[in-house]
């Protein structure tokens, strides 16, 4: 098997559309059971929820919690779920090890930051989306996340939990940073 990993000079929103595109290509080649993608402001679900319009595939979103509030906004959440997408909230690795008092879900974070800080996310949002149940682990997924905002990496895996977090496995990188 041969396949083509983009790398981006810099991360960030500047990659997005690129991004975009390049899952919206591996989407189409077929054998993807969902797709997942980080949001924290909303910008990316929107760009990423008319990309993939015509394909007639539920999107789930991942946003986060800013300031003690759900991002997106809960008007644009309403948007995409009349979509017929879903917006989801989970908690994040680095956030684990406050509540078990077991620091591997950090370390395994800052591992994956290593690659870069768009790869940690899209792992994260797999694990998150599997452990709440809007994904079937098992699933082929295809993931696509950022650096702060907008989108610089996706990937295809196979989803896990954190808690069946052995199921987990990234098969394709798709597009990243080059320097983290």
């Amino acid at each position: 098997m041969k396949n083509e990993i983009t790398y981006f000079e810099k991360s960030g929103e500047s990659n997005t559309e690129v991004v975009l595109n390049i899952a919206f290509d591996r989407y189409q080649k077929g054998d993807i059971d969902a797709v997942i993608i980080a949001s924290s402001f909303g910008n990316t679900a929107l760009k990423a929820a008319e990309k993939f319009q015509n394909l007639n595939v539920p999107l789930v979103f991942v946003g986060e919690v800013l300031d003690g509030n759900q991002s997106p906004s809960g008007d644009l959440c309403k948007k995409l779920e009349d979509y017929g997408h879903q917006v989801i909230w989970g908690l994040p690795m680095s956030q684990i090890s406050k509540f078990t008092r077991n620091e591997t879900a950090k370390i395994i974070a800052d591992a994956y930051k290593r690659i870069s800080e768009g790869f940690k996310v899209v792992c994260e949002i797999v694990l998150m989306a599997t452990n709440t149940g809007y994904l079937r682990a098992g699933a082929k997924v295809l993931s696509i996340a950022g650096t702060h905002q907008g989108a610089d990496t996706a990937i295809v895996a196979i989803a896990g939990g954190y808690e069946d977090f052995r199921k987990f496995q990234v098969l394709e990188i798709l597009c990243k940073p080059y320097k983290r």
